[in-house]
């Protein structure tokens, strides 16, 4: 008798405990869900993606803004660190396209978005010890010929595009094919901070264009473009 009421009390203690740590989640998913949909409703993508950023472990984060060709690193807590002039993709738009080209849509972009990078070394003569590619989303396929990632301006590019720098014309950071440049100083200085496994987030340019956290296909919570 004694036996069966100690194995009875310990499978009500062990469903309890159980019960205990599916509740907990619960509460969780639901605390961030109440998070996101309040982030979701700030109109400033920047200050949005501040807000995102504070939920995370890592310390610092880079946002691109191709409207003023700018790269700013801030810590989580959203305090701004530096931030660098920088190249972009030479035509408007937000997509990912590659450079084969899709019927109706620019090629030459830097797609938006929220990216987590990627450390590559695919030309060490023409782009040094390192590159910060865009991940996956960005990334060359089998079927795709391009790589978007950050780097600072390849030796075979240097004669035309550092001088893009300097003229104080922003419409001529528009240089590459969807690639963010930067100075060999700036890129050197951007490393610091950030390296591969850190979150990139690029600002949409396109009127009507917004940043907005959705569930992508691992069930995670992301900043993805859309218009609205």
């Amino acid at each position: 008798m004694k036996k069966t009421i100690l194995i009875l009390l310990i499978l009500i203690i062990t469903s309890t405990g159980s019960f205990a740590i599916d509740i907990s989640d619960d509460i969780k998913e639901n605390t961030l869900t109440d998070k996101v949909s309040q982030i979701n409703l700030i109109q400033d993508d920047e200050q949005k993606v501040r807000e995102w950023a504070k939920l995370s472990s890592a310390k610092y984060y880079v946002v691109i803004n191709k409207k003023d060709c700018s790269a700013t690193v801030y810590d989580k807590e959203g305090n701004e660190i530096n931030s660098f002039e920088v190249g972009i993709g030479r035509e408007i738009g937000d997509d990912f396209n590659d450079t084969k080209g899709v019927l109706g849509k620019a090629k030459n972009t830097t797609p938006a978005g929220e990216y987590t990078l990627i450390t590559n070394i695919f030309n060490k003569s023409a782009y040094g010890d390192l590159t910060l590619s865009l991940g996956a989303k960005a990334n060359k396929t089998k079927n795709t010929k391009k790589v978007v990632a950050l780097h600072k301006v390849p030796k075979f590019r240097q004669k035309d595009r550092l001088s893009k720098f300097y003229d104080g014309d922003l419409a001529n950071n528009r240089m590459s094919h969807g690639c963010i440049n930067f100075m060999e100083e700036d890129f050197q200085e951007l490393t610091k901070y950030i390296h591969g496994g850190l979150k990139t987030y690029v600002l949409p340019e396109e009127a009507d264009n917004h940043l907005i956290l959705t569930k992508n296909d691992k069930d995670e919570f992301e900043l993805t473009q859309t218009k609205y």
